[in-house]
């Protein structure tokens, strides 16, 4: 009966990081449409938006821009909501296995990622009180919380993500794929943050939603595995 109850909890726990993850991706590329709509200038536009619009101009015909940026910011919030299961799922198969670092390390990604899921929610709820249809800085203080809170959620992430990955390859705590995206979403945050994805934390979070799709695929197939068998 145990092992039944594991099984669904890990089915469970993959179906929403793939839902979570494929959310996340595409609504990456939505959100950066959104937040040029609305003025913001402070990255030069990306050339892809002119190319891809035309092609999915249907999806921001509904309301403004303060509207668009409110309802799929919120169904981004619920994609981070959905990955984090995944996350925790994953840690609850390893962690009697982890050493003192990777156990570390994964608490201080998983507050992050916790802190970044609140400062996005809350900032996307925000940023357009007092007749605010331009995200500016300076103009609302529960929304500028709201965006360091993200921020230094991000900073944790990284943080916890790049020592978290390479104690974990080092220790084979888990499968080499697994260990490298752990490492690697942290020098791809700020590249695809500043040049194809310029929003927070959508960019930056881009290689750990595909990650949480490859392991939500690995928690339901015998044939990827999430845990190093050699």
């Amino acid at each position: 009966m145990k092992a039944k109850e594991i099984d669904q909890s890990k089915r469970l726990a993959g179906y929403t990081a793939i839902i979570g993850g494929v959310a996340a991706i595409v609504l990456a590329p939505i959100m950066v449409i959104i937040k040029y709509m609305t003025g913001w200038s402070i990255v030069p536009k990306p050339k892809w938006i002119d190319t891809i619009f035309p092609a999915i101009d249907r999806l921001f015909s509904f309301g403004t821009p303060v509207d668009l940026w409110i309802i799929y910011g919120l169904i981004y919030s619920a994609a981070l909501l959905l990955m984090l299961f995944g996350l925790i799922s994953l840690w609850r198969t390893i962690k009697g296995h982890a050493n003192k670092t990777q156990k570390v390390s994964y608490w201080v990604f998983l507050i992050g990622f916790v802190l970044v899921l609140i400062g996005d929610l809350v900032h996307t709820s925000t940023w357009h009180q007092n007749g605010l249809t331009v995200p500016t800085p300076g103009t609302n203080l529960v929304a500028n919380t709201a965006y360091a809170t993200g921020m230094m959620g991000m900073n944790l992430v990284l943080l916890g993500s790049l020592v978290f990955g390479i104690s974990a390859l080092r220790k084979r705590l888990i499968s080499p794929w697994l260990a490298w995206l752990f490492i690697l979403i942290t020098p791809s945050a700020p590249i695809a943050t500043l040049t194809l994805l310029p929003t927070s934390p959508s960019g930056g979070l881009m290689l750990f939603s595909i990650m949480m799709i490859l392991l939500g695929f690995s928690f339901l197939s015998r044939h990827l595995s999430y845990i190093r068998t050699i």
